[in-house]
């Protein structure tokens, strides 16, 4: 039986704005996106027919709102695939949580059964598939470092960073996406990112000023709301992180460390004065 094993690599938000909401519904989005050594497995075994989900995790579910699952039924459907896979996910990176693991999933998911199957599909239909299954999918086609825009169908790579010491800590906290997007008033946002600076940043390799210039325009209506997210992201800070920020619609901040004892001092403290999951990673770019 055939058998293919692949990682999924999570993401975070250097900068996260939203520039209007669209006549479709959706909303149009300037973002930089990074990925991460934290890393989901992706393991797909041919199997005689359907598609068939397993995961590690029981909170996650195995039937049409998987990504992974969507995924695969996609690509059975459009290309006439009679052929079926038993798709066994182990999940590390934390669900719900803005760092794009569903999404990540897919996206491999999508490269490897196009190897499987032995299907020809260029970059353009490979993309448009992808953002048929999520707004995050595409970029993870690509990963590494990149500027992504529009619905997310547009992503253009970037430098990525020196591998930099990343740490997350995820509350017990629950932000719906929809009611992230539906609540935030596009005219009401005191801070948006400034992207070009950004980009330079990013190509110059200045950590420091990469730190400095991390904005995500939903942290102006999550904090608010709940405050332990901005408390997070003030600890991580006053600890030695060069920067701190939240990924997504939250509820996850990361913070950029200097160096791995810093990293680790600093996740040490979150765990034992707050109520927060965390966990220790780098920057990474694999290349595709």
């Amino acid at each position: 039986m055939k058998e293919l094993y692949l990682n999924a690599y999570a993401k975070i938000n250097l900068t996260l704005d939203v520039l209007r909401k669209r006549e479709d519904g959706y909303h149009d989005l300037e973002t930089i996106l990074h990925t991460l050594s934290l890393h989901d497995g992706i393991t797909l075994r041919e199997a005689s027919r359907g598609v068939t989900v397993i995961c590690n995790d029981a909170s996650v579910p195995t039937d049409t709102r998987n990504l992974v699952y969507r995924a695969a039924s996609l690509l059975q459907k459009t290309f006439g695939v009679e052929r079926g896979v038993e798709i066994e996910i182990t999940k590390h990176i934390p669900i719900a949580s803005g760092l794009g693991g569903g999404s990540s999933d897919a996206a491999v998911t999508l490269l490897g059964l196009i190897q499987m199957w032995k299907l020809r599909v260029d970059r353009r239909f490979l993309i448009d598939l992808a953002l048929r299954i999520g707004s995050d999918v595409p970029f993870f086609l690509v990963g590494g470092a990149a500027i992504v825009r529009g619905r997310g169908e547009q992503v253009d790579p970037l430098p990525p960073l020196p591998p930099t010491w990343v740490v997350l800590a995820k509350p017990p906290l629950e932000i719906s996406t929809a009611w992230a997007y539906s609540h935030l008033d596009l005219t009401a946002i005191k801070r948006r990112p400034d992207t070009p600076a950004m980009q330079e940043a990013l190509r110059a390799k200045d950590l420091l000023r990469v730190a400095r210039l991390l904005c995500n325009v939903f942290e102006e209506l999550v904090i608010p709301e709940y405050p332990l997210v901005g408390e997070i992201k003030e600890r991580m800070v006053r600890l030695g992180a060069y920067g701190a920020a939240m990924t997504g619609t939250g509820p996850v901040v990361y913070g950029l460390a200097p160096d791995e004892e810093t990293a680790r001092r600093i996740a040490t403290e979150l765990a034992s004065s707050l109520e927060v999951q965390v966990d220790v990673t780098k920057t990474f770019a694999e290349q595709r």
